[in-house]
């Protein structure tokens, strides 16, 4: 039996081509991270021909175990009171030069969970849209901090947008 060495390191150089081309596996901590990306800020007409103030905020995020989302079933403890909610958020009006939270009645929504195969890590851009009547939000420059909590209860950082200005 001849061995043919030219095909042994071939064979060598691909083994070692796909080892290290697989990389480094990346790993993401399980609180989640966002970041600020963009945002819409317009005046928009309802359906009552009333005016409202409508923004659209994009963030994206990041979550190491894959455990961000709530599902409909979701209703239990710890997920039934303060918890029911996932994304929080404070709003801030700009008047006499400088800015002051604003209460709205639900500033707080549920952002539903995608299902993902378990252990995965959750990577996303996120889409919230608030709506309020022009009468209620008089102000022409608003922010807003904002942050996620995951089924873990895990809290991500917060995030300030920069100032969103109605045209």
């Amino acid at each position: 039996m001849k061995f043919n060495f030219a095909k042994i390191i071939f064979v060598v150089v691909l083994f070692l081509m796909g080892f290290y081309s697989c990389g480094e596996l990346i790993s993401y901590s399980e609180t989640p991270a966002i970041e600020y990306r963009d945002h819409i800020a317009k005046d928009s007409i309802n359906l009552l021909g009333n005016v409202n103030r409508y923004v659209e905020l994009k963030f994206s995020i990041i979550d190491g175990d894959g455990d961000f989302g709530l599902s409909v079933a979701d209703t239990m403890p710890p997920f039934d009171s303060l918890y029911y909610f996932n994304f929080f958020t404070t709003l801030y009006g700009f008047s006499h030069g400088k800015f002051d939270s604003v209460a709205i009645e639900n500033p707080n929504f549920r952002i539903k969970d995608v299902p993902i195969e378990e252990h995965k890590t959750y990577k996303a851009d996120i889409y919230v849209e608030f709506d309020y009547p022009k009468s209620f939000l008089k102000f022409d420059t608003i922010k807003y901090d904002f942050y996620v909590v995951d089924k873990a209860l895990h809290h991500s950082n917060t995030v300030t947008t920069p100032n969103i200005i109605f045209e």
